[in-house]
């Protein structure tokens, strides 16, 4: 198992207790592999970091920056092209249902 992944329990609870406690929250963001690639692309990128935000609309947002290997936003573009849950949801994953 890879340093940056968690067991398909801790998954599940983890999401679980996030609906739970945030009933009205989108539940997750479709995010395609272009756009990843896009952020890294960028020079000196490291990694991406994802800020929760509420556009003007009210609707929950997730914007998303390339970091440094300082840790340090890189503020060149802000990206947000992903596709909230719901709508973009995978309805036969447990780790939407919890089941």
């Amino acid at each position: 198992m890879s340093n940056y992944t968690i067991t398909l329990q801790e998954g599940i609870d983890w999401t679980t207790n996030f609906r739970n406690q945030n009933p009205n929250s989108v539940k997750a963001y479709k995010i395609d592999q272009a756009e990843i690639n896009e952020i890294l692309a960028q020079a000196g990128a490291a990694g991406i970091r994802a800020y929760m935000g509420i556009d003007n609309s009210g609707n929950e947002k997730l914007v998303m920056v390339a970091v440094d290997a300082s840790g340090n936003d890189i503020l060149n573009n802000v990206y947000d092209h992903t596709l909230p849950c719901p709508n973009h949801c995978d309805n036969n994953s447990v780790l939407c249902t919890g089941q």
